[in-house]
C-alpha cells in the first residue's frame, strides 16, 4: 500500500541527509511503526508521506501511485493524519472539527452529521461533547476526536506522529488498546512514529527501527526483531530486557497448560498438602465439577479435608489470549510460582516460572 524507495531528505544548511536512501515497504491493512532515537528521521519521513516536507531524491508511491500525481491538497485530504498535540480547531466544536474533511470534500450536511455520529461510537467518545470545544476536553478525549477526525473521510491510510505521547501512562495505554481494538474492525494501512519501543513493539505488525540519519537498521514482525536483532544498535535500542519485552507477544495459547495444584472439594487435607507441594505453592484450588470455586492456604484445610474449608477467590484471572507477560506479573506479583488461566469458572490449567523461563530462553 504504500513503498517508499530510496527516500531522502536534505535540510537546506545541513551537509548530512535527514534522511539517508531510505526503503520501506508497508502492506495494506498493515499497522508499520517507524521508532528510535532523536534524529533518526522518522516524523520527516511520515511527512513527506503526506507531502508536508518534500524529498529531496526517491520516490514515494500510495496504492501504487506516485504521491506528485494529484495535486497536494487532494492527497492530505485522502490522507488521515493524527500528530501528538492533536490539533484540533480551538474555536470549532467536536462536531464541527470531526466533520472538517467531510466539508472540504464537499459532503452534504446530512451525510456529515450521520458520519460524525458513527465516528463518536466508534471512538467510544460521549456524543454529549459534540457540541463542546477542545478546551473543554480532557487530553485523553482530545486524542479520540483527533482520531475520530483523521478517519472521518475513510481515508485507506492514516499516519500518526507520537499519537499518545502527551497523556499519562494509563490514558495511553487505553488509547492503544482502543487503537487495535478500532484496526480490528477498519484494517486501515497505519503508518505511525513513537520513540517508545514497547509501543512499537505493541502496536506494530512490523517494526522499522532507524538510527541517527535515517539509516534502517531493521525491519520487520516485532517477535523476529526481539528474538534476532540485526546488529548491535537494534540490540541496545531494544534493551537488556529484550527476552521479557518478547513475552508480551506470545499468548498463553501458545502453551500447554500444566493441571496445577486442583483438587477437588472432597479431597482430603493429605491430598491438599501433596498436591500443593508437588507445584511449590503453599495454597491449592477447589474445583467442584468443572467450575473452580476459589483457591485455599493449605494452612487452613481442617483435618477432614477440604469439604469445609473456606475459599477465596482469585484477583488475576489470565485467560488464553492474556501474554505471557501478563504471566509473568501473575507469577511475581503473587508470590507463587504458578499463574492460573480460566475460561469462565474453568481452570483450564496453569502458567509455571519454568514455562516462561523457557520462553524467554527460546
Amino acid at each position: 500500500m504504500i513503498d517508499l524507495r530510496d527516500l531522502t531528505k536534505t535540510f537546506p544548511g545541513n551537509a548530512d541527509p535527514a534522511v539517508d536512501r531510505l526503503n520501506l515497504h508497508i502492506d495494506r491493512g498493515e499497522v508499520a511503526v517507524l521508532v528510535g532515537p532523536s534524529g533518526c528521521g522518522k516524523t520527516t519521513t511520515l511527512k513527506m508521506i503526506n507531502r508536508l516536507i518534500e524529498p529531496t531524491a526517491g520516490t514515494i508511491e500510495i496504492g501504487g501511485r506516485s504521491v506528485e500525481a494529484a495535486p497536494v491538497h487532494e492527497l492530505r485530504r485522502s490522507i488521515g493524519y493524527v500528530i501528538q498535540q492533536v490539533g484540533l480547531f480551538p474555536h470549532r466544536t467536536i462536531r464541527q472539527n470531526i466533520g472538517t474533511v467531510p466539508g472540504l470534500l464537499g459532503w452534504d450536511k446530512t451525510r456529515i452529521a450521520d458520519r460524525v455520529d458513527e465516528l463518536t461510537e466508534l471512538v467510544a467518545l460521549d456524543p454529549d461533547m459534540l457540541d463542546r470545544y477542545p478546551a473543554e476536553l480532557s487530553g485523553g478525549q482530545r486524542q479520540r476526536v483527533g482520531v475520530a477526525r483523521a478517519l472521518a473521510a475513510d481515508p485507506p491510510v492514516l499516519l500518526m506522529d507520537e499519537p499518545f505521547g502527551a497523556v499519562d501512562p494509563i490514558v495511553r495505554a487505553h488509547l492503544q488498546d482502543e487503537l487495535l481494538a478500532l484496526q480490528q474492525r477498519l484494517q486501515k494501512t497505519i503508518a505511525l512514529v513513537t520513540h517508545d519501543i514497547d509501543e512499537a513493539i505493541k502496536l506494530g505488525d512490523r517494526v522499522a527501527i532507524l538510527s541517527e540519519g535515517g539509516h534502517l537498521e531493521q525491519y520487520g514482525p516485532p517477535g523476529e526483531i526481539l528474538r534476532d536483532p540485526a546488529n548491535a544498535f537494534v540490540a541496545d535500542f531494544l534493551g537488556t530486557d529484550r527476552g521479557i519485552k518478547r513475552l508480551s507477544l506470545i499468548p498463553i495459547s501458545d502453551l500447554d497448560l500444566e493441571a496445577g495444584p486442583v483438587v477437588e472439594r472432597s479431597a482430603s487435607r493429605a491430598r491438599a498438602v501433596a498436591t500443593a507441594r508437588e507445584y511449590g505453592t503453599d495454597w491449592v484450588a477447589v474445583r467442584d465439577g468443572s467450575a473452580v470455586d476459589g483457591w485455599v492456604r493449605v494452612d487452613d484445610v481442617p483435618t477432614d479435608g477440604v469439604t469445609h474449608a473456606p475459599t477465596e477467590a482469585f484477583q488475576t484471572r489470565l485467560t488464553p489470549e492474556s501474554s505471557l507477560k501478563e504471566a509473568l506479573d501473575a507469577i511475581v506479583s503473587s508470590h507463587t510460582s504458578v499463574a492460573g488461566v480460566f475460561d469462565g469458572p474453568v481452570m483450564l490449567g496453569v502458567v509455571t516460572a519454568d514455562a516462561v523461563s523457557r520462553e524467554i530462553l527460546r
